[in-house]
């Protein structure tokens, strides 16, 4: 026992009797603490939380569902009303019965034909729309209609408070309820995470995660640090992706409110917008934002996904109630800022505030919070560590596993994370974007180690880059409804949730049309045959390692020196690389005409000194006009993005990249771009070299290879001296994009 001065005894006392009342003020008392009892406890109201909550309630089980905020639904009533559906074929279960409640309630209260019904989808054809669209209200309602259909019991405003959680069990937890401070014990059976944010499973003890895996951890290309120095690349961190607002705006005279000054206005956050209308004379917000008819306008109210507020998120993951307000409070602040600058700043001219005092808040929706949404987008927060951790690898190639619940199909999304100091400047550094085929997402996504009775379906086992295509409303209900069935059977069967029947599982989920199978693609792999390490002037044979192939190749395309020209065509290829450096070899292979295999990659070291090769993305170029990150469709192209001229062709948008190279000599140039219907077939692109300057017209909406690069000419350049390579809209007759540019040594 530790001995004290007798001088201590009061002081100590005095903080004893403090600490006590401290915990007095904040703690429930026992006599006043309420009891709850369920079979199962559903803590969380989002889409996940609501439709676990459904479908075990339809499946028999008494159901509470607890929600921290006054408001059910998290951000599809919140003001994501312009749902990101990925694949439409691969939504199912639950998920799809809430659209088709959309539609059906718009056809009923507006008509087949009338704009309501056709602003729900952004495709035309009757046949294959379905209510993706919806105004937050109608999807709170309908939420509602599941929730009391299934006889589930819901609780609003009840911050978790603590968990109880020993031997491997979850017996309870405690809430306090924010407007009145009354404390409940809610006990249950079975217990299910429905949060965004893991709170939960946290206070349960189950291990996770938040933010980056580095990208050796799992060997995934997009994960860790994205810009920077070159030996801090791909290093992890616990950063995650940007939050911003999805609140509703509406256009409608009628049902507006008008934005109000933020307590903090961040004014020069949004500055940049102020020179952009000024130096291209804007006088409409359509023309500072031309994806404005892309906002899913219904009834006057629609969804821009603008203003995320870059780094406020830090310690939102982890934080607690208090903490969590406060961000939530600046991002709102944040995006409040955007609008109340575009109405009312003295630097931009009359006719274009006039025009943005045409939208406002919406009067009917969010009346508990001044008409703004208090779920702000928490894209990512904390992520289990469970029975099964889903990878990119899953995502792009590994995709069919065993104990499939649904499909993800939304390409891997991740918004900007931090804005850091480089060498070239600040950059925004995280984000990236690419496509994915359908994969399927195993049941032990959900199920955590060391607790038998818990079921986790929002914040599930992901690393950083799978969790940035799972994120989505779709999946989340798909995840929500099989956790439901699963509570159930786990339930029923008196057993753990990690040892329910899969095969009951699955049948159920297929009977109520969830689909479970993703669509084949090949999968294939290169190998080298001989072994490193390698020395400049050896050949190096290579061949396709058959990983997933159900149908003979016909077809082979090898690219070795990045360029993008064709340079084997056979399932095995050889090459000599006469020069020191890293190169990325590059296959594509089809199963017949159309049946290809996502590209594969093998990067190889060749011994003897530095690279001279040079390569300068879009994001350190130097652009003038208005440009927007566009994607293309063919498939070695599915996980860049570039960027879109929006000017199209007044000759006015330039894009010039320019680096310094190590060596005089002979280089090859390479663009990167991708092949669109409504692309430039004659895209300037100006080579500034040793013996003057060339122009090549470049032809976007085609190209004779199949790789992302192609190659654009061999010039001499001086060491020491800019390259510089410029892609305009000079008199083109179609959009331009660009993307990267690569010098290539050739020799002296």
């Amino acid at each position: 026992m530790h001995k004290y001065p007798k001088s201590f005894l009061p002081l100590l006392v005095g903080l004893a009797l403090v600490f006590g009342a401290a915990r007095a003020a904040t703690a429930p008392s026992p006599t006043t603490l309420s009891e709850a009892n369920s079979d199962i406890l559903v803590f969380g109201g989002t889409p996940a939380g609501i439709m676990s909550a459904v479908a075990a309630g339809r499946a028999g089980a008494h159901v509470v569902l607890i929600e921290p905020s006054y408001l059910i639904g998290g951000l599809m009533s919140g003001g994501l009303h312009k749902t990101d559906i990925g694949k439409r074929e691969t939504i199912g279960g639950l998920s799809a019965e809430f659209f088709q409640r959309v539609m059906d309630f718009y056809t009923k209260t507006y008509g087949a034909n009338s704009p309501q019904v056709k602003a729900l989808d952004y495709t035309q054809d009757p046949k294959t729309r379905s209510g993706y669209y919806f105004e937050p209200k109608i999807a709170l309602q309908i939420f509602r209609e599941m929730l009391a259909g299934a006889r589930v019991t819901v609780r609003t405003k009840e911050e978790l408070q603590s968990v109880d959680a020993v031997a491997g069990q979850v017996r309870s937890l405690v809430t306090r309820h924010t407007a009145t401070g009354a404390a409940t014990r809610f006990t249950g059976k079975i217990f299910v995470d429905g949060s965004y944010e893991g709170d939960l499973m946290a206070q349960a003890g189950v291990l996770y995660r938040v933010g980056r895996e580095a990208r050796a951890e799992y060997n995934e290309s997009l994960a860790g640090l994205t810009e920077g120095p070159a030996e801090y690349l791909g290093t992890g961190d616990h950063r995650v992706q940007s939050y911003n607002v999805r609140s509703t705006i509406t256009v409608d005279p009628a049902n507006r409110v008008p934005i109000p000054k933020p307590k903090q206005y961040f004014r020069d956050a949004h500055a940049h917008h102020i020179a952009t209308i000024n130096t291209h004379g804007l006088k409409r917000l359509v023309e500072l934002y031309p994806d404005r008819d892309r906002w899913a306008e219904i009834n006057g109210k629609m969804d821009p996904n603008k203003a995320d507020f870059i780094g406020m998120n830090l310690g939102y993951s982890e934080g607690d109630y208090e903490q969590r307000a406060r961000i939530t409070a600046k991002v709102q602040d944040y995006w409040l800022s955007l609008w109340w600058m575009l109405q009312n700043d003295p630097e931009i001219p009359e006719a274009f505030k006039a025009d943005a005092r045409t939208y406002g808040l919406p009067k009917d929706e969010y009346l508990e919070s001044n008409h703004v949404t208090p779920q702000i987008y928490v894209r990512v927060a904390r992520r289990l560590q469970g029975r099964y951790f889903l990878t990119q690898h899953d995502v792009h190639r590994d995709r069919f596993k065993p104990d499939t619940i649904c499909l993800g199909s939304y390409g891997t999304d991740c918004h900007g994370i931090q804005t850091i100091q480089t060498e070239a400047g600040l950059k925004l550094e995280g984000d990236f974007n690419g496509a994915a085929d359908a994969y399927e997402i195993p049941y032990r996504t959900l199920t955590p180690y060391g607790v038998k009775n818990l079921l986790v379906v929002a914040a599930i086992s992901a690393s950083h880059v799978a969790y940035s295509s799972v994120r989505m409303e779709p999946v989340f209900m798909m995840l929500g409804h099989a956790g439901g069935l699963a509570a159930q059977l786990a339930l029923a069967g008196q057993t753990s949730v990690q040892d329910i029947s899969i095969a009951k599982l699955q049948a159920g989920l297929t009977a109520s049309g969830m689909p479970l199978k993703a669509p084949y693609r090949p999968w294939v792999e290169i190998r080298a045959v001989q072994n490193g390490p390698f020395q400049p002037g050896t050949s190096i044979d290579f061949e396709v390692v058959e990983q997933d192939v159900r149908a003979p190749l016909t077809r082979f395309a090898w690219s070795f020196d990045g360029s993008g020209a064709v340079q084997g065509t056979g399932n095995k290829a050889r090459f000599t690389f006469p020069h020191p450096g890293k190169y990325s070899v590059m296959l594509l292979a089809w199963e017949g005409d159309k049946q290809f295999a996502l590209p594969a990659t093998l990067d190889v070291t060749v011994e003897g000194g530095a690279s001279l090769n040079r390569e300068v993305h879009y994001t350190h170029a130097t652009t003038v006009g208005r440009w927007t990150r566009s994607r293309g469709q063919e498939i070695e192209y599915r996980n860049r993005v570039g960027l879109l001229d929006e000017n199209k062709r007044d000759g006015q948008s330039r894009a010039e990249f320019t680096t310094t190279l190590p060596k005089s000599g002979r280089y090859r140039v390479a663009v990167a771009y991708a092949t669109v219907g409504n692309r430039a077939t004659n895209t300037p692109v100006q080579i500034a070299h040793a013996d003057g300057t060339a122009t090549v017209k470049v032809n976007q909406r085609k190209k004779a290879s199949p790789f992302a690069f192609v190659p654009v000419g061999d010039y001499r350049f001086k060491a020491g001296e800019p390259a510089t390579v410029v892609l305009t809209n000079a008199g083109v007759d179609g959009y331009v994009q660009i993307d990267t540019v690569r010098w290539l040594w050739l020799g002296d």
